[in-house]
Order: C-alpha cells, then sequence, then structure tokens
C-alpha cells in the first residue's frame, strides 16, 4: 500500500508540475485539498499503520438528491458526478491517507 501511494503522489506531482504550475501553487492546492481531511474522525488503523477515516458518513451525503443537482452545494463539494457512496469513501480513504502521510502541509 505504502508503494502505491508513493507512487501515486509522484503521478500528481508530475502531473501537476508538467502542466505549469509553480511548487507553490501546486503544494497550496494539494494542501487545501487535505483540509476535508481534518474534520474526520480516525476510527482505527490497519496494520501497516495506516489510518481508517470515517469516510463514509461525509460521502452518504452523496447519494441524496439536492447533491445531484445544480449548483453544487458546499456540503457536496467531494461528490463526483454518478459516484456511488463506496466509490466516493474509497477516493477520500486513499486521498485522505496521502494527505495523513505527507509531511508538504504540515506547519
Amino acid at each position: 500500500m505504502n508503494a502505491k501511494i508513493t507512487i501515486a503522489l509522484l503521478v500528481v506531482c508530475l502531473v501537476g508540475l508538467s502542466v505549469g504550475e509553480t511548487r507553490n501553487e501546486f503544494l497550496n492546492f494539494i494542501c487545501k485539498k487535505c483540509e476535508g481531511c481534518k474534520v474526520l474522525e480516525i476510527e482505527s488503523f490497519d496494520e501497516e499503520g495506516n489510518p481508517d477515516f470515517d469516510c463514509e458518513s461525509k460521502c452518504e451525503v452523496c447519494a441524496s438528491e439536492f447533491c445531484t443537482s445544480a449548483p453544487k452545494r458546499e456540503e457536496c463539494r467531494f461528490c463526483d458526478k454518478d459516484e456511488s457512496v463506496d466509490e466516493c469513501a474509497g477516493r477520500c480513504q486513499f486521498g485522505c491517507t496521502f494527505c495523513y502521510k505527507t509531511t508538504a502541509c504540515k506547519n
């Protein structure tokens, strides 16, 4: 799992920097995304020490009708179009695990 996260980070960094963003702009973008993870409760840790965030409760709202209408409401900002609650929770878990491990956003 650690190798997957490292590879994903490397790909994201290369893509972000290749489109002309400066390092600071790119880090600001990533760190802003990580802010949403700070409000999630860590339910447990797996055998590798990775946290298990409560992403399911965050993503339950994605199934509601008001998240499928435009304009997108603030509480639906993390929901992708036509994405199930399980898909949202998986994406959330992956992203928040990355944010938990990165040192780029820690002040």
